[in-house]
């Protein structure tokens, strides 16, 4: 399924099994992009992304109202960004007293809202990705992306992506012709993820026009498997 199509194809060579959903089954399962165009990210203060916050607390009141029997996350790349997202869900919730319950504290299986470093073993029916990061005050994008940047960093976005049973959306102001080149393999697999959530599948024949190829020894195989976790596209 959508859902972990890409980890399954980038992180671990096709050998996973999805959960069922694709991209245009609708609002209830697979993977959809939201773009938050007019988005900005506050370099100069607050490190924050006030827009796509509210955006992102639309998308929990969808669901809290559309879907009350299926569990929510929220994963923000950063730890402002999801304190941000706290803030504007508090304010909002005075105005729908009627999602209390939605939102009652329960430890295994109830509503969060973490960063991408705080999210390990967690799993909900439905994970709301916050990127955060996007074009700042002046119209620049510069290709810092926090934790992602890190050594390791793709692996911290594998987890992030992989909480869903049923559907992720990711919320983000930026998209895939974003982003400009860069050699960081954690960057280079966000804006890869990026791409297949805006496109389907497609794009990753795109990223990987050989993929039909096949390995010729099982010693191939395994440095394929290394490469492509590096966040580098590979084919035999």
């Amino acid at each position: 399924g959508s859902v972990i199509t890409y980890s399954n194809r980038a992180f671990y060579g096709g050998r996973l099994i999805g959960y069922p959903g694709a991209v245009d089954e609708g609002e209830g399962v697979g993977l959809r992009l939201v773009h938050v165009p007019d988005a900005v990210y506050r370099r100069g203060e607050g490190r924050d992304n006030p827009i796509e916050a509210r955006a992102v607390v639309d998308r929990i009141f969808f669901h809290a109202t559309h879907h009350p029997d299926r569990s929510l996350g929220v994963v923000a790349f950063s730890d402002a960004q999801a304190m941000r997202i706290g803030y504007e869900l508090e304010a909002a919730r005075r105005d729908r007293p009627d999602l209390d319950a939605y939102f009652a504290e329960d430890r295994l299986g109830g509503f969060f809202v973490k960063n991408l470093e705080s999210v390990q073993g967690d799993e909900r029916d439905i994970i709301l990705f916050s990127i955060g990061y996007g074009r700042d005050e002046t119209g620049k994008l510069t290709m810092n992306f926090g934790p992602l940047n890190k050594e390791g960093g793709h692996r911290r976005l594998n987890v992030a992506v992989t909480r869903a049973r049923q559907r992720v959306e990711v919320v983000t102001s930026i998209t895939a012709g974003d982003f400009a080149e860069t050699a960081n393999p954690g960057v280079n697999h966000l804006r890869r993820y990026l791409d297949f959530a805006q496109r389907g599948v497609v794009a990753l024949t795109a990223a990987d026009p050989d993929s039909t190829a096949e390995t010729e020894s099982p010693f191939e195989e395994e440095v394929l498997d290394v490469v492509r976790g590096l966040g580098y596209v590979a084919v035999p």
